[in-house]
């Protein structure tokens, strides 16, 4: 593949017309912070292997078929809105939803990423609202300014005008880690914003809400150097566990592969089971077509298999690598999104 121009990832300041975030490298940082591949230990390893066990999808016709049959009912589960999981992909714009809708279909869930606090009119004009769906959402303000209560009305009325119905998975500050370790604000501030960001939504009676951590998978691997435990707050103030996942060599464009979701995903599951948390997926994708609609098949798969309650593909026109531009993962992740929507639409 040839060489591109980086950019770096994951900031939260989403510009008009760019489907995800973007953010100056920081020094010290960046090296390291997504050195994705086959991660963690061969403990981590051995449980992801046990759980792809109870996957159904198998080989067909030399590709893999998508396993509908347990369709919302992993782990004994029954299917409803709130635990079957639901795919997508990320539109923070009305011309980006209205791209991927073309391309994907109705996306029973939606990541939309907020530079600052949400749109006040995200459940009335917003792609929240113009989508219908479940939501994995993002915002970003200084915790100092959530503490002072100067965000107060901004949050009272982004969770007080939100939808029953539907879950709502909202995140302070995805990936806070390279934040917090270039001395932005501190672990401690994060933590406390996030309690008081949670007892602003609770005031809206809403159970659809569920705080949502999202953080990288990259914590997991012991060359990271970081303990994923330390982001997250006490005193069940978050809900869900979301992880933004990516295979070896796509991140930074070099040399993708089209990496076992058990592999790269796998630790994440573990991770969250360990802390007893449901989880989803808030961002994967892979930067080859070579090997890609086979490998968004067995993406799906594995997420339903798993129970996972989301995942979002990421496919950003910012990131060419990573964005579906070939026919055959884009019907790949059409087929994928429609059996997650027959899921909802068969409870409803």
């Amino acid at each position: 593949m040839r060489r591109r121009r980086r950019r770096s990832r994951h900031s939260g300041d989403f510009r008009p017309g760019h489907s995800g975030p973007s953010r100056p490298a920081r020094r010290g940082v960046a090296a390291h912070r997504r050195l994705y591949g086959v991660l963690g230990g061969l403990a981590v390893i051995a449980l992801a292997a046990a759980v792809m066990v109870l996957r159904n999808g198998g080989n067909a016709a030399g590709g893999v078929s998508l396993n509908t049959a347990n369709c919302g009912t992993a782990h004994g589960r029954t299917a409803d809105t709130s635990s079957d999981t639901l795919l997508g992909v990320d539109a923070t714009s009305p011309r980006q939803l209205k791209t991927a809708t073309a391309e994907f279909g109705h996306q029973p869930v939606l990541r939309v990423y907020y530079t600052g606090m949400p749109d006040p009119a995200a459940w009335t004009t917003g792609v929240a609202a113009l989508n219908h769906s479940a939501l994995v959402v993002s915002f970003r303000s200084p915790p100092a300014s959530v503490l002072s209560g100067a965000d107060d009305a901004a949050l009272a009325h982004f969770f007080d005008t939100a939808p029953t119905g539907r879950p709502i998975y909202y995140s302070y500050y995805h990936e806070p880690e390279p934040l917090i370790e270039a001395g932005d604000f501190t672990l401690a501030q994060y933590k406390a914003a996030w309690a008081h960001i949670v007892a602003v939504a609770a005031k809206a009676h809403n159970p659809y809400l569920k705080s949502t951590l999202i953080l990288m998978s990259w914590d997991l691997d012991p060359a990271s150097g970081l303990n994923w435990k330390n982001y997250l707050p006490g005193g069940h103030v978050i809900n869900t566990l979301g992880w933004d996942a990516y295979p070896a060599g796509t991140v930074h464009d070099s040399n993708p592969q089209p990496t076992s979701p058990a592999d790269f995903m796998g630790p994440a599951e573990a991770a969250s089971r360990s802390a007893g948390l449901p989880f989803g997926f808030a961002e994967f994708a892979l930067g080859t077509s070579a090997g890609r609609p086979q490998w968004l098949t067995e993406v799906a798969n594995y997420l339903r298999g798993t129970g996972a309650l989301f995942g979002v593909l990421f496919n950003s026109r910012g990131f060419p690598w990573m964005e579906l531009n070939d026919s055959a993962s884009i019907k790949a992740w059409r087929a994928a999104v429609a059996a997650s929507g027959a899921c909802v639409a068969a409870k409803s």
